[in-house]
């Protein structure tokens, strides 16, 4: 087995492992040019082994036509099978959910006036939403995929968008059958959702996800949420934008990334990556730095 699957593999059981395992789901074409690269899957896959990470995560979706420009970009479902087959690397599909597709499509203001003024269309809306998803998430199991992470940013920064039994009712039927096929497949299912989320922990526990990727700690609390998740649950997250976006980080930013790093990476639940992407040319050496920090706090910790 390549040596960063086996890492994965050991996190997801609670190993710790040294140095701590690192991924991006996103990583923007500004970021591969700062590095001298085009915006190619070869070079996506370059640019992890120079930065050495452990995960490759590929944006995927059937239609990108109405997708925000948000500095990265999608891949086809069947470039995933390249992926598995040239890199040694935990390959994962990031794919759109039904609650992002449809409110992507409603526009968030459009979303909330649909729901307050006619749920059982939006509940209509969302079910063909979810049918798309779970066949697309299908297709990319079929390319010997390691992961999917859905994206669903069910919430802003003071809490979730909808109520929490809303998002039961709307979403759990998906969650559901997402987190079976994938688990079938002897894959494993990570949720990313901006904003704060720990009013939807139970729900999200519930679901069986096996981890959570590109979640904020200032909103939430990386420590906390582990341990709400339990064992065998992973936190793809740790790096806030404060620390790539400044030269020289404020010493409290500092200190709340030491902790997170020192607490989660000893237990084995923490892949270390970004809240927001690497979607900067100037993250590129930050990136490094805290890499580099990350690595003199966890020396010693091995499975």
């Amino acid at each position: 087995m390549p040596a960063s699957i086996h890492t994965l593999d050991a996190v997801f059981s609670d190993q710790p492992v040294y140095p701590v395992p690192r991924g991006e789901l996103w990583l923007g074409t500004e970021l591969l040019g700062r590095a001298g690269f085009t915006d190619t899957l070869d070079n996506h896959l370059r640019m992890v082994e120079k930065l050495g990470q452990d995960m490759v995560c590929l944006p995927v979706d059937d239609d990108t036509t109405d997708k925000p420009a948000l500095g990265y970009r999608y891949f086809q479902y069947p470039e995933l099978k390249t992926a598995v087959s040239k890199s040694d690397c935990f390959v994962a599909a990031v794919v759109d959910g039904p609650f992002q597709q449809l409110a992507s499509h409603l526009g968030l203001m459009g979303f909330f006036t649909a729901w307050a003024r006619n749920r059982q269309e939006v509940f209509t809306a969302y079910a063909a939403e979810q049918a798309k998803v779970i066949d697309l998430i299908g297709r990319c199991i079929d390319q010997g995929i390691h992961a999917v992470v859905i994206a669903d940013d069910f919430a802003a920064d003071t809490g979730p968008m909808v109520s929490p039994a809303d998002i039961e009712t709307l979403c759990t039927d998906f969650y559901t059958q997402a987190v079976r096929c994938l688990h079938t497949a002897n894959a494993r299912a990570l949720l990313h959702s901006c904003g704060k989320i720990t009013q939807l922990m139970p729900l999200i526990t519930a679901w069986q996800i096996d981890g959570l990727a590109s979640v904020q700690h200032r909103s939430n609390d990386l420590v906390a949420l582990q341990k709400m998740l339990g064992p065998s649950r992973v936190i793809m997250a740790g790096i806030e934008s404060e620390l790539l976006e400044s030269a020289s980080p404020r010493p409290e930013d500092l200190a709340e990334f030491e902790r997170i790093v020192t607490t989660l990476a000893p237990t084995g639940s923490l892949i270390l990556g970004s809240s927001c992407g690497l979607y900067r040319g100037d993250f590129l050496e930050p990136i490094q730095t805290l890499y580099a920090i990350a690595d003199s706090l966890t020396k010693g910790f091995s499975t």
